[in-house]
This record gives structure tokens, sequence and C-alpha cells, in this order.
């Protein structure tokens, strides 16, 4: 028989085991586009929930969608993990759209709040409509077969799932719980963590987990700076804009040397703007017309073509931005408010720094002219004034375009003298009197 104090001490002892492991839900949000940095973040988090013993994993979702190769990993991520991960479209007014549909599609369990909608799928060109011909219909059948094994693995409806796919299906959260897309509808999280507490959740490996959370500790997770900025960056819209102030700034550098803040600008933008493309499907000849229009600017600032080469710069550049996203694998488009004001801006600025670098040549000429120079490198030509004079009178100090040179002559000089320069000898000039 076991005495009193053996039986205290087994229920101090659990209750010391309760307190010191108590159990943990793990939270972390996902807003904005899908990409590299959010498919990096839920791997993390996973790792996180995974080394924490969290009972799941919720993401919190709010997306217009995004990369479909970033959805596709972020699929992976969730099927590889060890923890239950709950997709939990939320706060109302949010939504799970395009690659946001397929990644709710992928979790071990789904839920949306009140106000929130899921779909609309469908694979669309740069100006909204269908892509045409047989590329269309690969990646059309593509993604819908990819988004049917997913409803399938985890027991949602197929038809639905396709649906979103083919026909841009977009449901309301309780029709999203009717069609067997989500398992609950939630108000907030701690409504969600008590829907949540003792179900059955599958896991790909087929392990089945039942996660205590109604009274777990909820862990936000945070992305880190450098993903937040990498998040930003990955959209069509920014690599456009600093694209556009690369190039101004680069082009405003090489026809004013010296200026360096424009040039250092530029040269910050460029590297942003290689680093945005870098995550994004791009086209080859989008690119190529970008990285042409960088080199017909650059020509026009050295060969001085009156514009013809800036021209087609201009031309090339906006051809490129409108052709550099590939529809086939993200929905994500650059925006009319973005690259007609970009347009405009390259135009606009290639033709003011075109204009005044012009004027500016024509003033130095007509400075040269009235000074007697004949370029804008060198001496000879040019005509300036004696300053002092030796004792002998053939050499001395004269000012020329305001610099002191040291002068000499074959004929004497008086100070005041009007001299032009016949020829320079390093740093003596050889002059004659001008009378």
């Amino acid at each position: 028989m076991k005495s009193p104090r053996n039986l205290l001490n087994r229920g101090l002892l659990g209750l010391f085991a309760v307190a010191v492991v108590p159990s943990v839900v793990l939270h972390s949000e996902i807003r904005g586009t899908i990409d590299p940095a959010t498919s990096q973040f839920l791997k993390q988090s996973v790792k996180k929930a995974e080394a924490a013993n969290a009972e799941v994993l919720i993401i919190e979702l709010d997306t217009p969608g995004g990369l479909l190769s970033s959805a596709k990993e972020m699929a992976q991520t969730i099927g590889q993990s060890k923890v239950p991960v709950v997709v939990y479209v939320s706060p109302p007014g949010a939504s799970a759209t395009s690659a946001g549909a397929i990644l709710t599609l992928a979790s071990h369990r789904a839920a949306m709040a009140p106000g929130t909608n899921i779909g609309a799928a469908h694979p669309v060109e740069a100006d909204g409509k269908d892509v045409p011909g047989a590329m269309g219909e690969k990646v059309t059948n593509d993604t819908a077969a990819f988004a049917k094994s997913l409803a399938e693995t985890r027991g949602r409806s197929l038809e639905t799932a396709e649906a979103m796919v083919r026909k841009s299906l977009s449901l309301t959260a309780p029709e999203a719980l009717k069609s067997k897309i989500v398992e609950s509808l939630a108000d907030n999280i701690p409504d969600l963590l008590r829907q949540l507490d003792g179900k059955e959740i599958k896991l790909t490996s087929g392990e089945v987990k039942k996660p205590q959370t109604s009274n777990a500790t909820v862990q936000k997770e945070q992305m880190s700076l450098g993903l937040r900025i990498l998040h930003f960056l990955a959209h069509p819209n920014v690599a456009t804009i600093l694209m556009t102030v690369a190039m101004l700034c680069i082009y405003v550098e090489i026809s004013n040397p010296g200026v360096v803040i424009p040039g250092v600008v530029g040269a910050i933008a460029l590297l942003l703007a290689f680093t945005a493309f870098q995550m994004l499907p791009i086209r080859t000849t989008g690119f190529l017309l970008i990285a042409l229009a960088m080199i017909l600017m650059i020509g026009e600032a050295f060969a001085n073509t009156h514009g013809v080469l800036g021209a087609g710069g201009v031309i090339s550049f906006i051809l490129g931005i409108l052709w550099v996203i590939d529809p086939n694998e993200t929905t994500l488009r650059i925006s009319p408010q973005v690259w007609v004001p970009a347009a405009a801006a390259m135009g606009g600025g290639t033709l003011a720094i075109g204009y005044f670098a012009t004027r500016s040549h024509r003033l130095a000429v007509v400075a040269r002219e009235k000074m007697g120079g004949f370029s804008a490198s060198g001496l000879s030509g040019y005509r300036g004034q004696v300053e002092s004079i030796s004792a002998e009178g053939l050499s001395g100090k004269a000012s020329f375009r305001g610099e002191i040179w040291d002068v000499f002559s074959s004929e004497p000089l008086q100070i005041g003298a009007s001299v032009e320069v016949a020829k320079v000898d390093g740093m003596k000039a050889f002059v004659k009197r001008v009378h």
C-alpha cells in the first residue's frame, strides 16, 4: 500500500511537470504577396514550431496571390512538417486568392474569419485576360492538377478546388465551409484554438495529432528585417520603380560627370532592382529589352545623337517592363499606375537631360569662341591677359580661363597686354601678343 506521503510527492511532481512543460502554439502572419521571402519565413516558422514541440503552427493569411513556384515550395514545407500547420484567413476583409488559395488547400487544417474570401486561382496574362493558346491550357491544367492533388491529400472537395483554378471560382467564408474547402469558421485566434482543441489532424506522414490548444501559450513569430526587406522588394511594381530610378540617376551621372550623388543612388537602386527581379519569374526577352534600354541611354550620353538613342532607350524600357514578368508563374502584374508614370519619367527625364546637356555644350562653345579657344581641353588658341612680367620682359604670368600660367614670349610684353597661346609645353605656355 502506498503511503499518503508518496502519493503527495507524485502529485507535486505531476503538477511541477505540467507547469514546466506547458502546451505551446506558434502564430505567424503572412500578409501581402506570396514570394520567396514568405516561403523562407514559413520554413523558419515550421522549424521553430518543431523545436518548441508546438501543438500547432497557425499561419494567419491575407494575400492577393503571388508566385506559384513559391506557393508550391510552401506546400512542400507544410507536407514535410511534423507539426500540424493551420492556415487561418483573417482578419475580416482578408482574402486568400490565387497562390493564397493553393496555400490554404495545402494546410493540414484551414479556417476563415467572417467577411473573408478564397479562390480565383486561374492563371491570367498581364492585362487580366486568359493566357492564350497551348501555353494557357498547359498552365491551367498543371495548376488545376496541383490544386486537386492538395485537396485530395487533405480530404477537401476536388471539384471546388478545380473550379477555383479553371473557373476563377471565389467563395465567401460560409461558402468555403459548405464546399468543404475549409474545416471551420473562427472569429479570432482564441476561438480558433478552442475549436482545434482535441481535434484529430492527420499529417502527411500518416501520423494523427490531437493538439491540446484550449489553454496553450501563443507565441508570435515575426519575420526578420532581412526577410521583410526581401518581401517588400519581391513585387513587380517595386522592381519597376527601382529600375526607373536607377536608369535616370545613372544617365544623369554619365551626362554630368562628377556630380556623384546621382551615381551613388543609381548604383544602389540598380542592385536592389536586380535583387527584386531575381526573385520574380521573368521573361528573358523583357529583361534583355531593359538591358538594351540602359545601353542605348548610356550611348546617348556619350554619342550625343540629339535624342535618337535616348528615344530608342525609352521605347525599349517601356516594352521591357511590360513583357518582363512571366504570367504563367504569377498573378502579380506591373500596375498601369506604376509603368505609365515610369515611362513618362524616363521620357521626360531623357528629354530634359538631353536639352540641358545640349545647352551647356552650346554655352561652352560660345565661351571658347569669346576666349579664342579651340577645344574644351588644352590651352592652345586661348587669349588671356598678362598679370606680371620679368625684368627682361620676355616671361611672366598671365591669366587664361581663370587660371594663372607661366608664359614666355619672343617679343617684350607689358602688364595688361592681351596675349594668345601659340603652344603649351608642360606647364609653360608660349604666347604671342594680340595687337
